[in-house]
């Protein structure tokens, strides 16, 4: 059987386009999705650990990339070499690559030499590229007016603050406004805050 599995870090994160590049190659494959942390390690993802359990010998688990299926590239390759022994087959969409054991000595090695690669040259690359905007921040901070014009902060939700000053009015507690305006307590202590100035 064919399955497949989708993750994005946070609810503002869409996984249309993962989704969307995996059903073009298999049209109508079960997806699992996790929508957690990419600090959360595999087995603690819920959806990629009941689809884990799940697998058997001979299944296909099809991923956007390799990274999906873990922490970090360690992570993630200690999950596809657990999933290999177990007779699955990995196989990713941005590289259209496939990982599998096939019993031939010779070739489970090759396996194991691309995998080792691929993920340290992916894990090489997600440094250079914190490295590059790290270096670009460093670059921008050498002119505060540009440094305060590209990290001012999240704009205001006015719409929201209105909601919780017309709550405030009405009485009703932090927690409750919080609860129904869908924010956290402090965002409503700081909107209090900022009206009794």
């Amino acid at each position: 059987m064919e399955f497949a599995y989708v993750r994005v870090s946070t609810t503002t994160q869409t996984t249309d386009s993962q989704v969307s590049d995996i059903q073009k190659s298999y049209p109508g494959i079960e997806i699992s999705i996790d929508v957690c942390s990419g600090t959360v390690p595999a087995k603690e993802r819920e959806q990629l650990s009941r689809l884990l359990d799940k697998l058997r010998k001979n299944d296909v688990l099809v991923v956007w990339w390799i990274d999906r299926l873990g922490r970090d590239y360690h992570d993630s390759e200690t999950t596809i070499r657990e999933q290999l022994n177990r007779g699955v087959t990995i196989k990713t969409i941005n590289q259209n690559m496939a990982f599998a054991y096939s019993g031939n000595d010779m070739q489970d090695m090759t396996t194991n030499i691309q995998l080792t690669m691929i993920t340290a040259m992916a894990a090489a690359e997600r440094k250079n590229r914190l490295a590059s905007a790290e270096a670009g921040r460093q670059a921008i901070k050498q002119d505060p007016k540009l440094w305060a014009e590209k990290f001012s902060g999240r704009k205001p939700n006015m719409g929201r603050k209105a909601k919780i000053l017309e709550l405030l009015e009405q009485g009703l507690s932090v927690r409750e406004i919080a609860a129904q305006v869908g924010c956290n307590a402090s965002t409503v202590q700081r909107a209090k805050k900022i009206c009794s100035l």
